[in-house]
């Protein structure tokens, strides 16, 4: 019996390193690649449901102020199947969507341990510096593995995923780089820091389409200072990421030709009903989205519900593959789909992140609310827990930027963590 003991245990510390070692390869594949994310989710699968330690993990998983609204979200994805009148393909994509909320909390526990946390902001970081390093290669040659193909400036250099995935990701690594530059100790470190700071800002503003990940970032960058700055100096450095903005824009033709399109289109689109650019497109999908909330505010359509009704809306084939998958707004999709309470559900999500981010360490409280900047002005834009590229950037970097986090009481001692600890 004691052999088979231990022989047990030893299966499930490899067992708990696999999926550990699985969600640093699903940050490090968050803004490199595709393929390592699927990879890294099925270490994860793996490892976490063979591993035990069901008490500890269900304590952890409990206490934790985004338990609750990732399992309501996750409930009134189940319930609106009940009485949508979506297909069961449709469902089905939607259960495959949703299914990053259970994830989000598997990633809790696996980034409890402090070293296992820095090793997933390490691996994103890497994988941060091979895009940037590659976006600027491709100004002067054809990078293989670049999913743009244009040389020089003033075109996009998106590398492994679309630009605005791409600008989500560096603008967090943006927040990653200048929150280790501020706790450097040494000066060449810090300045190191500031230093690929402001080339990845650069590829962001001047290497980049996307206007989503220009306006993230800003937001990033007024989040960052109005936690990071002390008090005497938070206006005076607001005032420089004004000035900053300005200058970058004044000094970017990418950037003054995406703001100046994008008051086209406004214009077109209220003067002429035209919705057949970008941001016409969101326009009418947002007006459409919002008549449908109407309809049903307290439950909502269903699962897949706004995917149905929108259908109806955009007969033309071309019209419907941009605007019936997701309105663009994470908060219009889950109040069509789900009415007040899928809304409610979103908003809790980011509140008691936000709270729980003040309980952190300065690090990781930093880092956490420039991520959740991000993610409230993203969610009005885009799909951050539906466009696959992003949801695997909010549903990864939020769990291991909150897994530092502590209720009142101590917790279970995790048996795994203090074995490796004692040892």
């Amino acid at each position: 019996m004691t052999d088979f003991a231990s022989v047990r245990a030893r299966f499930g510390s490899s067992m708990d390193i696999t999926a550990r070692s699985g969600a640093v390869i699903l940050l490090l594949g968050v803004p490199t690649s595709i393929a390592l994310v699927n990879i890294g989710i099925l270490l994860i699968l793996t490892g976490w449901f063979l591993s035990g330690r069901w008490r500890w993990k269900f304590e952890v998983i409990r206490r934790h102020p985004i338990t609750l609204p990732a399992l309501l979200l996750s409930a009134l994805v189940l319930i609106g199947i009940t009485y949508t009148d979506a297909p069961k393909v449709y469902i089905n994509h939607h259960l495959y969507v949703y299914s990053k909320l259970p994830l989000m909390l598997m990633l809790l526990t696996l980034f409890h341990d402090p070293r296992w946390q820095r090793r997933g902001l390490l691996a994103f970081a890497v994988g941060s510096v091979v895009t940037v390093v590659s976006t600027y290669a491709n100004i002067w040659f054809e990078v293989p593995w670049s999913d743009s193909h244009n040389q020089g400036l003033g075109v996009s250099h998106h590398v492994f995923n679309d630009y605005i995935a791409q600008g989500l990701a560096m603008s967090f690594f943006t927040a990653l780089a200048l929150v280790i530059a501020i706790d450097a100790r040494q000066r060449s470190i810090r300045w190191a820091w500031v230093l690929v700071a402001a080339l990845t800002v650069f590829s962001i503003t001047h290497l980049l389409q996307g206007r989503t990940g220009q306006l993230v970032l800003l937001a990033m960058f007024c989040a960052l200072a109005a936690v990071a700055a002390p008090a005497a100096w938070r206006w005076r450095v607001l005032v420089t990421v004004a000035v900053a903005t300005v200058l970058l824009f004044l000094s970017s033709p990418l950037l003054r030709e995406r703001v100046t399109t994008l008051f086209a289109e406004f214009s077109q689109y209220t003067d002429a009903g035209v919705f057949t650019t970008s941001t016409g497109f969101r326009l009418d999908m947002w007006k459409n989205a919002l008549e449908m909330f109407m309809v049903s505010p307290l439950w909502g359509h269903g699962t897949a519900g706004y995917r149905v009704l929108s259908e109806q809306i955009y007969a033309d084939a071309g019209v419907c593959a941009v605007s019936c998958v997701h309105p663009h707004n994470q908060f219009l999709l889950l109040a069509v789909d789900f009415g007040v309470l899928g809304l409610v559900a979103y908003v809790m999500l980011m509140q008691r992140s936000l709270v729980a981010a003040f309980d952190l360490t300065a690090r990781y409280r930093n880092l956490l609310v420039a991520f959740l900047a991000m993610l409230f002005v993203d969610s009005f834009i885009n799909g951050p827990f539906w466009v696959t590229t992003e949801r695997h950037l909010f549903a990864s970097v939020l769990p291991l930027l909150l897994a530092g986090w502590r209720p009142p009481a101590a917790l279970r001692v995790d048996p795994v963590a203090s074995s490796a600890r004692s040892t």
